[in-house]
C-alpha cells in the first residue's frame, strides 16, 4: 500500500494553502481533488476582494494557487474520496483507485452548491436550473433569466448574466440585499435588472426545460 506523510483532501483555497505550508514543513504531500483544483471560485466571474490581487477572474486566481503549491513540489492526483478508516496512528484513504495511508490527513472538501428545495429543482437540473452563472450563462442568450438570492454570489452573478440575457430577475425571501454596497450598486444601477422583494420560490415548472416559476409573497 503507498504510504505518505500528509494527505489532503481537496484542492481549493484551503487545500492548496495546507500543501503550501506542508511543503514548506518539509513533509511529503499529495493531494486529492475529484474535480478542478481551486474549488468554487473557479466559477466566479470576477474577484475584487482578494489581498493583493486588484482584480482576477476565479479561474485564473485558482491557477495562480495551483502554481504556487506545485512550485514547493506538492503532488497532485486526479481522484474521489469514497471512505476514510482510523486504526490507532493508522490512516487509510479509500479512493476509487488504490488506498492510502497516511501519518496525516487534512479534510479541505470545502462548500457545495446551495440549493433551494423546491419541488422540480431536481428534476430541472441541467435543463435550465443551474448553480454556475459563468458556466452557463451564455446558453441563455436573449432570455430571461431568474436568479434566487440576495447575497453577494446571486448579486454579482445577477449582474453578470445581463451581458447575455434580455433581462435578469432577482427574487429575494427579504426585502434587502444582504451583498456588499459595491455589488448593491452595480446591480440597482444596471436598466436589464429587476428585483421581486419578500418572495421565495415554491416550485419550479417544467417539462424538458424550466417553463415558470411559481412565487409566493411571504409577507401576504
Amino acid at each position: 500500500m503507498e504510504k505518505r506523510e500528509l494527505v489532503i483532501i481537496g484542492a481549493g483555497p484551503a487545500g492548496l494553502t495546507a500543501a503550501i505550508y506542508g511543503k514548506r514543513s518539509g513533509l511529503d504531500v499529495l493531494v486529492l481533488e475529484k474535480g478542478i483544483p481551486g474549488g468554487q471560485i473557479n466559477v466566479t466571474d470576477e474577484i475584487e476582494n482578494w489581498t493583493g490581487v486588484i482584480h482576477a477572474s476565479g479561474a485564473e486566481l485558482a491557477d495562480t494557487f495551483r502554481k504556487h503549491a506545485e512550485h514547493f513540489k506538492a503532488e497532485f492526483r486526479e481522484t474521489e474520496v469514497k471512505a476514510i478508516t482510523v486504526d490507532g496512528g493508522r490512516k487509510v484513504i479509500h479512493t476509487d483507485g488504490d488506498d492510502i495511508e497516511a501519518e496525516a490527513v487534512i479534510i479541505a472538501t470545502g462548500a457545495s452548491f446551495k440549493k433551494l428545495g423546491a419541488p422540480g429543482e431536481k428534476e430541472l437540473t441541467g435543463r435550465g436550473v443551474s448553480y454556475c452563472a459563468v458556466c452557463d450563462g451564455a446558453f441563455f442568450e436573449d432570455q430571461e433569466i431568474a436568479v434566487i438570492g440576495g447575497g453577494n454570489t446571486a448579486v454579482e452573478e445577477a449582474v453578470y448574466l445581463t451581458q447575455f440575457a434580455s433581462k435578469v430577475t432577482i427574487i429575494h425571501r427579504r426585502d434587502s440585499f444582504r451583498a456588499d454596497r459595491l455589488a448593491i450598486d452595480r446591480a440597482m444601477s444596471n436598466p436589464k435588472i429587476e428585483v421581486i422583494w419578500n418572495t421565495v420560490v415554491e416550485e419550479i415548472v417544467g417539462e424538458d426545460m424550466v417553463e415558470k416559476l411559481v412565487l409566493k409573497n411571504v409577507r401576504t
